[in-house]
């Protein structure tokens, strides 16, 4: 039973409630699992709306949108936890894009990852998008990362649909940062010595302000980049850093063919330190990661928010 993905790109609550309770029911009826994981509000309006009829778990948001990896495994573990039988487990879901544009690029890479991370679940996801509060671009995306939109009603194939591994990889999935407009804080090319490296971006960043703890865990997250670059990439590979206003952003580049922007999702299948793992750990120590294969050549960003 294939993983199911819609989007409902709303204007107001009216419009949420006429497609959002028969997702509800029917489910119900059909003998699903239906889990409320959107705003407070919207699960309150949803409850009143259904009446009598009682949903199979709610759950906070903030209880699983931790981060994207984090994010991808608690939704495996949700299904795992409420699916029986041959039914599925359908989620009423609102993501809180936030007011930063590096978050909700991320986010939006997310909802793009989960059509693949999550493809052989049972699960039907309904993602809302309020348009009043979430980005015109973002909830453009929404097209791209959706097989299917409620429209009226109507269940509908995406036209704009696109598979994740392309997806993730176009520049429209991507934010500019505009840190990348001044001059580079650490400007380094073919690393010889990585401690070195890891040095010189851990002195700029915890003398920026930054908390340690998160500097440290990107400090990792940019060695595991570089050590992939020299490693897998063609030289030259060349590593920058820019901090300003409470955020840092590393672009660590390559000349060689990148690799597929959907890598890091997932664990690799293999033993914990036999090799493999380093953008999957990179993608939870930082708070954004996007992968830009233009140009004929490869480069990951990484972002950190104080």
């Amino acid at each position: 039973m294939p993983a199911r993905h819609d989007a409902l790109r709303y204007r107001d609550e009216a419009e949420l409630l006429r497609a959002a309770v028969p997702f509800v029911r029917e489910g119900l009826a059909a003998g699903d699992s239906v889990v409320l994981l959107c705003r407070p509000d919207n699960a309150r309006r949803l409850r009143q709306a259904l009446g009598d009829v009682r949903v199979t778990a709610e759950l906070s948001p903030d209880d699983v949108y931790g981060g994207a990896v984090a994010a991808l495994a608690a939704y495996r573990e949700l299904v795992e936890r409420q699916q029986h039988g041959g039914a599925r487990v359908r989620v009423v879901n609102e993501i809180d894009f936030g007011s930063r544009p590096s978050a909700q690029w991320e986010w939006a890479r997310f909802d793009a990852a989960f059509n693949q991370a999550l493809a052989a679940y049972p699960i039907w996801n309904l993602c809302l998008y309020d348009q009043r509060r979430v980005p015109a671009e973002i909830v453009r995306a929404a097209a791209s990362s959706h097989p299917f939109l409620l429209t009226d009603g109507d269940r509908v194939p995406s036209a704009g649909y696109t598979e994740p591994s392309r997806l993730l990889g176009e520049p429209g999935m991507r934010w500019r940062d505009p840190l990348e407009d001044a001059a580079p804080r650490v400007d380094v090319t073919d690393p010889a010595d990585l401690a070195a490296l890891r040095a010189a971006v851990e002195r700029t960043l915890t003398g920026d302000g930054m908390a340690a703890h998160a500097v440290q865990g990107f400090v990792l997250a940019v060695s595991e980049i570089a050590t992939n670059a020299m490693t897998h990439g063609t030289a030259p590979v060349r590593v920058r850093l820019w901090s300003a206003g409470g955020r840092a952003l590393c672009a660590i580049s390559d000349e060689g063919d990148c690799f597929d922007p959907y890598s890091g999702y997932e664990p690799a299948d293999r033993a914990l330190g036999a090799g493999g793992m380093g953008l999957w750990l990179a993608r939870q120590m930082s708070d954004d990661l996007s992968v830009d294969g233009s140009g004929g050549a490869c480069t990951v960003r990484l972002g950190l928010n104080a």
